[in-house]
């Protein structure tokens, strides 16, 4: 099946994954109730083709009969028999023992042990690989080997239906590992390091070089993956109490390093596991209260979130839509699948009971997370894959006396904007808008303006498009110039439909059917403003 040992090209390409995103804050925890558990699944991060899985019925059910090897002592149990059949359980399935994803879940869980003890909540971990590697990978990530077992077939993550990969029967191009036989585990890894087939990887890759002032340290004073010398030279260079630029990067390079090392005694024996998803699961009395499929490299169930769900009272229950959007526009530290199903929760509150003023939109409003368009939220969406925060200064201003909008992107002294009329529909709670004015400035320099008329709409169609982020498309309507806001058929021009707002934050669903929410910034910047 391909190489016995990864060759020097694939050794420099799996370093790709050392500059991953840290996975974003989950926020605070509660202790877990005694009581038994809601027995509802939710799906929250799978990736794009999930095949069915082998055996129907309950997880419980799906895993029995199939063989692990406990860690500690490579005894035979079976996997059915690792989840206890009352109380709250966590159990990651994580990925083969020479993955990253894999070494960071585990450096972190470890950290988190203690409180998770305290609470009653058992925790049981299962890898791909063989024992030996198991063992090696407890001391290397220092999880502990009585919590640890090996699935060296992946037969287990088979059976659940987690991803098997890129290039694999039932995953994204099955049709490579079906037909191309020479194409071995190591190049689809490399495909997957790519982002091709797998969700997320690439702007999780460059988050991990940013960093984000969002984020706590991922190098902390005492914890189980602290690096003092590095920890302590940003603190002086870069400041304290945020991730840096570059931190995630440096642990995931040390763990790179210590993988690469000992390759051979890590990886599993067959190589199409190299690309083997795994996922995380937390049981309630034998049943499944929350599950989290990986959507690929980069996906696995962020370690905050998983213990967030285990010492919640119902790890179950929906997030809370208000409190969630409120989290979320703060701090950005509410997770974006819970994001996602707060503002399509708030969309399907009955319009007498739903909280929308118009006069609450007039302000600066910052946007700070989007599920893309309708086409790209569908796809998202049925990979559990609940859109992203919006990683750029976008802002939309509403200036609800003169009827302006001014749509823009601001990255230090550049500034790009968009400027035109809207029309506010009360009873759709639709904000129906076109641009007449693009403008560019250069700090003092400028603004310089083109007004769009028919001869340039359509080459500004494009780049509003990207500077909205899909929350409308600009289009040209009937005759040979664009219309102004507000004439024709409701929703003909650009429009957000407003599910929520308040002093803190909006959302919204845009025509081109992505959801998004903004925070609040200040009072009004439009032309109406500049006159």
């Amino acid at each position: 099946r391909g190489l016995a040992r990864p060759t020097q090209h694939a050794m420099s390409a799996l370093s790709a994954q050392s500059a991953r995103a840290a996975p974003r804050r989950a926020g605070a925890s509660a202790r877990p109730s005694r009581s038994r558990g809601t027995t509802r699944t939710a799906a929250l991060s799978s990736a794009a083709v999930v095949p069915t899985p082998a055996k129907q019925g309950t997880v419980l059910e799906q895993l029995a009969g199939i063989q692990l090897r406990r860690a500690l002592d490579g005894v035979e149990v079976d996997a059915a028999s690792i989840i206890p059949a009352t109380g709250r359980v966590v159990v990651p399935f994580l990925t083969q023992f020479a993955d990253f994803d894999s070494w960071e879940l585990a450096q972190r869980l470890v950290d988190d042990l203690p409180a998770l003890d305290a609470a009653g909540v058992t925790v049981v971990a299962v890898g791909i690989g063989s024992v030996d590697a198991a063992k090696e990978f407890a001391a290397r990530t220092n999880f502990p080997l009585d919590r640890l077992y090996a699935d060296d077939t992946a037969a287990s993550y088979a059976a659940l239906g987690f991803a098997p990969g890129f290039g694999r029967s039932g995953g994204e191009f099955g049709w490579i590992g079906e037909n191309l036989k020479f194409v071995n585990g190591y190049a689809k890894l490399l495909v997957m390091c790519a982002g091709i087939g797998s969700p997320g990887t690439l702007a999780a890759v460059f988050g991990g070089y940013l960093g984000s002032k969002y984020n706590q340290p991922v190098f902390k004073e005492g914890s189980n993956y602290d690096n003092p010398t590095i920890r302590k030279l940003m603190d002086a260079s870069l400041g304290k109490g945020y991730q840096r630029p570059f931190e995630l990067a440096t642990l995931r390079l040390s763990n790179m390093v210590e993988i690469l090392r000992d390759w051979e005694a890590l990886a599993p024996a067959d190589d199409e596991l190299l690309v083997q998803r795994g996922g995380s699961l937390v049981f309630q009395d034998g049943a499944v209260a929350f599950r989290h499929d990986d959507s690929g490299i980069l996906g696995f169930c962020p370690e905050e979130r998983l213990v967030k769900k285990a010492l919640s009272d119902d790890p179950a229950a929906a997030p809370d839509p208000i409190a969630t959007i409120h989290e979320a526009a703060a701090s950005r530290s509410a997770y974006v699948d819970d994001v996602f199903a707060s503002i399509a929760a708030l969309e399907k509150v009955k319009k007498a009971e739903r909280r929308v003023v118009g006069a609450e939109l007039n302000g600066q409003w910052r946007l700070v997370y989007t599920s893309g368009t309708k086409k790209v939220a569908a796809n998202l969406n049925r990979a559990g894959f609940g859109g992203s925060y919006f990683p750029l200064p976008a802002v939309q201003s509403f200036d609800m006396e003169n009827s302006r909008i001014r749509n823009g992107i601001y990255l230090g002294p550049i500034k790009f904007y968009f400027d035109g009329p809207f029309v506010w529909r009360e009873k759709l709670s639709m904000l129906e808008f076109t641009f007449t004015r693009v403008s560019l400035a250069l700090g003092p320099l400028g603004p310089w303006s083109v007004d769009i008329d028919d001869g340039k709409w359509d080459q500004v169609k494009a780049a509003e498009q990207t500077a909205s982020e899909g929350q409308g498309m600009v289009e040209k309507k009937g005759g040979s110039k664009a219309k102004g806001a507000g004439s024709g058929k409701a929703g003909a021009n650009p429009f957000f439909k407003f599910v929520h707002t308040d002093d803190k934050c909006i959302a919204a669903r845009g025509r081109g059917g992505g959801l998004a929410l903004w925070s609040r910034e200040g009072a009004p910047d439009t032309d109406a403003q500049e006159q």
